[in-house]
């Protein structure tokens, strides 16, 4: 058979939204993570539904964690989601915060979208007797496949 060029581009074109579309595993909504001013904790907030199912009530996740001893927001390993088998994660890296929501496929793999927290979205404020860490991003946003 023979293809002309354009058909082979406007299939490449098609393949690649396709591709970007379902690169979304997760949309989070009413995120919200900061450090408390006079505490020793600090809070991680958010609901998350996965897009392209039939789930239309987001799953509330929170982590209530002790913070770094600068006051920063501190790494989170196994986050809990109320009523479901999905965890988040936190990671600080030199750019950010790597932010990540897992959910298992089979007993033995994971789905995981992850999203990266910019250093530009996170404000440390210097109260009076407290340095506290706070994100200042948007609230709603998408985690793609890593």
């Amino acid at each position: 058979m023979k293809y002309s060029a354009a058909t082979l581009f406007a299939a490449a074109a098609s393949a690649a939204v396709i591709s970007r579309q379902e690169s979304t595993v997760f949309a989070v909504s009413q995120f919200s993570a900061g450090c408390i001013p006079h505490s020793t904790q600090c809070l991680y907030s958010f609901a998350v539904i996965q897009p392209g199912t039939m789930e239309t009530t987001p799953v509330n996740c929170t982590a209530l964690v002790p913070a770094n001893t600068d006051g920063t927001l501190p790494d989170v390993e196994e986050g809990a989601c109320s009523q479901s088998s999905r965890t988040f994660s936190v990671a600080r890296g030199a750019d950010g915060l790597t932010f990540a929501v897992s959910q298992p496929v089979t007993p033995s793999s994971n789905q995981t979208g992850t999203h990266l927290l910019p250093n530009d979205e996170l404000a440390i404020a210097n109260n009076p007797n407290a340095v506290v860490e706070s994100y200042t991003g948007p609230a709603s946003f998408d985690l793609t496949y890593p």
